[in-house]
């Protein structure tokens, strides 16, 4: 189908469902945007309360998308200050996201999946709906995704050590002899794990959010409440220790300024050891290596190989570098 055809009956459609009138004035058609002395048209504008919230650029079935169509699609999106964007051509869709996480405009991509794996990708596309963009899920959906992201980018770059961590423990048990295969087993445990996270991440539906007065978490979820003067500043909810810790911290770098109140590295307690808890680089202020970390915003690493009560014990020392305080409830 050519892009008329293909707009009609796939993207209109697919507008639609997703909660926005077509014929309202929700949904404006060939939105103008000013680039520089001329003027360009994106296909779709998605408005709440007559400002547009979502761009939608469509090409037609009988176009590849290239690299080239993304950059237009985000030109637009940083021209305007649009937070959300969906790019197809009727047999792919990539959803892309402006990146709170940094200083700079910058869109990243959420998801990017051909149309036969809609059905995989409900929650990225339920983040471009009506209801969820006008009650703030949309937010919720994109953290749980990048979260996921965080934590399978770790996972790749620890492979070969996770894999030789489960051989050596195993082998301390059994022998020598099997270590080949256990190592080849570890690493396949690697994979298959980043595939379940990454599938699991476009398919789980995120939890509701509490009340401000209730610190309830469905079962094998990790809270933490940020508080000042007893009020709820912000609420991170996960379902791994080590990504949740780093939503935290990146809401601390991004929202309240952490790196200009600490010194970087930091080490928690106090202060006199050589463990980095938060650094510029994967690894301690002796130069030895992270063993586990999570990549947050602006280039930092946040130390993650701690037991679940010295991390209820440090994690707390950096909210309360900008007048802040944490409390854990859930699984931890």
């Amino acid at each position: 189908m050519d892009e008329q055809n293909t707009k009609r009956k796939i993207i209109e459609p697919l507008i639609e469902l997703l909660g926005w009138d077509i014929l309202s004035t929700d949904v404006e058609l060939e939105y103008s945007v000013q680039m520089g002395s001329g003027t360009k048209k994106v296909d779709y504008a998605l408005n709440l309360e007559d400002t547009p919230v979502v761009f939608v650029e469509a090409k037609g079935c009988d176009t590849e998308l290239d690299r080239s169509h993304e950059d237009q699609l985000k030109s637009y999106m940083r021209q305007i200050g649009i937070d959300w964007g969906l790019l197809s051509n009727g047999r792919e869709f990539e959803i892309l996201r402006r990146d709170f996480s940094s200083n700079r405009p910058n869109e990243i991509s959420l998801a990017k999946f051909p149309i036969e794996k809609v059905p995989d990708n409900e929650q990225p596309l339920k983040a471009l709906s009506s209801k969820s963009i006008k009650s703030g899920e949309s937010k919720q959906i994109a953290e749980k995704i990048e979260s996921v992201q965080r934590a399978v980018r770790t996972l790749r770059t620890n492979k070969e050590g996770l894999a030789e961590d489960v051989t050596r423990v195993v082998t301390d048990i059994i022998g020598e002899s099997v270590s080949q295969p256990v190592e080849d087993e570890a690493k396949g445990f690697v994979d298959d794990l980043i595939a379940t996270l990454e599938e699991q991440a476009h398919r789980t539906a995120v939890t509701e959010e509490t009340t401000k007065e209730s610190t309830h978490a469905s079962e094998g979820q990790y809270v933490i409440r940020l508080t000042q003067n007893g009020e709820e500043i912000h609420r991170v909810v996960g379902n791994q220790q080590a990504a949740t810790m780093a939503s935290l911290v990146d809401y601390l770098i991004d929202h309240e300024g952490l790196t200009d109140a600490i010194e970087i590295p930091y080490v928690p307690g106090t202060g006199q050891g050589s463990r980095a808890l938060l650094n510029d680089k994967p690894e301690h202020t002796n130069g030895s290596k992270m063993r586990r970390y999570e990549p947050l915003s602006e280039g930092y690493y946040l130390f993650t190989a701690l037991s679940a009560k010295d991390k209820m014990r440090y994690l707390p020392e950096l909210p309360e570098k900008v007048g802040l305080e944490c409390e854990f409830s859930g699984e931890w």
